[in-house]
């Protein structure tokens, strides 16, 4: 499973880059989750607003999507879905028992989300991750995938 963080350290250069690439070059199969394009479509268009337009509110962002539509975010949010297409990555409807999430959310002490991901990975019998979040970490039946920079 690809978490949310591992598309954007790929598709934006950080310090996490290198790591997100490595993922990516592995001979696995590669999975995620609508709750995961969802976060990452959010995500990478509220950074491209901070840093073109110097929107940092929830309000003001919604109000310039609704103005604009999402023409200033097209390059970025359409790579997103040609690393999908690229790289063979399955996305995986969601698993939304919710009594089992609220136990995950309770259990492991994760947020919704997070929970949600967590939740879908066990239905479908996944059991790595490839994440840099740490809260998964708490998770007795994931793993997460470790890999190191080349350098």
């Amino acid at each position: 499973m690809v978490d949310t963080n591992v598309f954007y350290n790929f598709l934006f250069e950080t310090e996490l880059t290198e790591k997100a690439t490595r993922i990516f070059e592995l001979e696995e199969p590669l999975f995620t989750s609508f709750t995961v394009i969802n976060e990452t479509l959010y995500v990478i268009s509220r950074k491209i607003a901070e840093r073109k337009f110097g929107i940092r509110s929830y309000r003001r962002f919604r109000k310039f999507v609704s103005s604009n539509g999402y023409e200033h975010f097209l390059e970025e949010l359409t790579k997103l879905f040609s690393l999908l297409d690229n790289l063979d990555i399955t996305v995986l409807r969601d698993h939304q028992n919710v009594y089992e999430i609220w136990e995950l959310m309770k259990n492991y002490n994760l947020l919704l989300n997070d929970a949600l991901i967590v939740a879908t990975c066990k239905h479908y019998g996944i059991k790595k991750i490839a994440t840099f979040d740490e809260d998964f970490k708490r998770v007795d039946f994931l793993e997460i995938l470790e890999v190191k920079n080349e350098g």
